[in-house]
């Protein structure tokens, strides 16, 4: 008796299980790949990406950001492992959120949403302007 044998079922299930994260409609890269710093990824309104630097560090070049950008800082709030901070957005009544995550001690999650919905253009703007800061 093989244990091991795989049936039609299980080979569909496991194809599906595999391309399940592609097929989300919230899934999706728009540089680099899967594995690599510098990555974005765009889901639902959100654009987030991973930077190699500690989280205050990282703190400290979003705040930049916000300067170069002549986004005044509405609220910010950190405890040294999430932080966030909200502006308002140019020539709009929306707000720019912009918040940080510790994921470990040389590495900071960064999700920027702009707007109620998401400008996916403007966030890669203040994306581009951390990463700037953090060079």
């Amino acid at each position: 008796m093989n244990i091991f044998k795989v049936t039609g079922y299980m080979k569909k299930f496991l194809i599906l299980l595999l391309a399940a994260p592609f097929l989300s409609g919230c899934f999706a890269l728009i540089a680099g790949g899967a594995g690599a710093a510098g990555a974005y990824i765009w889901t639902s309104g959100n654009l987030v990406r991973h930077y190699q630097q500690p989280f205050d560090t990282t703190w400290e070049g979003a705040k930049h950001a916000m300067r170069v950008m002549n986004l005044p800082v509405a609220n910010e709030e950190n405890d040294h492992y999430n932080g966030e901070i909200k502006s308002k957005m140019p020539n709009s009544k929306e707000f720019l959120v912009v918040k940080l995550e510790r994921w470990t001690d040389r590495e900071t999650k960064v999700m920027v949403r702009a707007g109620v919905i998401g400008d996916r253009a403007f966030s890669e703007r203040v994306h581009d302007e951390i990463d700037k800061a953090l060079r």
